[in-house]
């Protein structure tokens, strides 16, 4: 038998396949589609058919549309899937696409979380549409060695934010020192999060976990150890499995 975890992200939507024993079979993301139950009848039935004797269970925002025999709470899922991959660190930093949250975990159950308040500067989009801006692919970018940015965004607000990256793309600074820029706000934006919790190390989580040199540029601006594990874009589809 075969468990299937689908989280569906306001962004992204993460798929795992894992062995009844929990030995974990592929993972991917798709984009996240518009007309979303149709399309999850279909993908669901070409899963069942790829791994027959399979269980579907799924998290996040459209999980009400998967086909699976349980829906459970994104943070709870979270937790089961951090666990699994980092269980030594309770503490965890997920940057989603539309928000960010922390939560504090022990043994897979959720002891705690706090999220922001739905602001877009904080979150993996403002990130995604600086970098379809500025033009720059996902691979080119590469904070390994980075430092804290020289430029610093004063706006609060990601609309307003968009106009300072817009004059600062006519003063002529380079498009990666802006987006650098924007990954080290969105990561101070959480610290106030963090702050709520234990102190520790964090777990990373989400999509902007993917850039190179990620690790060590989060614990310059959380000032905390930070890590990233091989799968940390997938742990709440992992947690889904578990």
């Amino acid at each position: 038998m075969y468990r299937i975890g689908i989280d569906v992200g306001s962004t992204y939507t993460k798929f795992c396949v894992a062995s009844e024993r929990g030995e974990l079979r592929e993972a991917y993301a798709e984009k996240t589609p518009v007309e979303q139950k149709q399309y999850f009848q279909e993908k669901c039935a070409h899963l069942k058919e790829t791994y027959p004797d399979s269980v579907l269970v799924s998290c996040g925002y459209g999980k009400k549309n998967i086909p699976a025999l349980q829906r459970m709470n994104e943070l709870t899922a979270l937790a089961r899937g951090a666990f699994f991959a980092a269980p030594d660190i309770e503490l965890v930093l997920d940057i989603g696409g539309q928000d960010t949250k922390v939560i504090s975990q022990r043994e897979g159950k959720l002891k705690g979380f706090f999220m922001n308040d739905k602001c877009a500067a904080g979150s993996g989009m403002f990130f995604e549409n600086t970098r379809k801006l500025l033009g720059i692919a996902m691979g080119d970018i590469d904070l390994t060695g980075q430092v804290r940015p020289a430029i610093a965004l004063s706006s609060v607000c990601a609309v307003f934010a968009q106009s300072e990256i817009v004059e600062l793309i006519a003063d002529n600074y380079s498009g990666k020192d802006i987006l650098y820029a924007v990954i080290w706000q969105i990561l101070v934006k959480a610290r106030p999060l963090l702050d709520k919790g234990k102190e520790g190390p964090v777990l990373l989580s989400g999509g902007m976990t993917q850039i190179k040199g990620m690790e060590s540029y989060a614990e310059l601006a959380l000032e905390r150890r930070c890590r990233i594990v091989e799968n940390s874009l997938y742990l709440s589809a992992i947690g889904c499995t578990l």
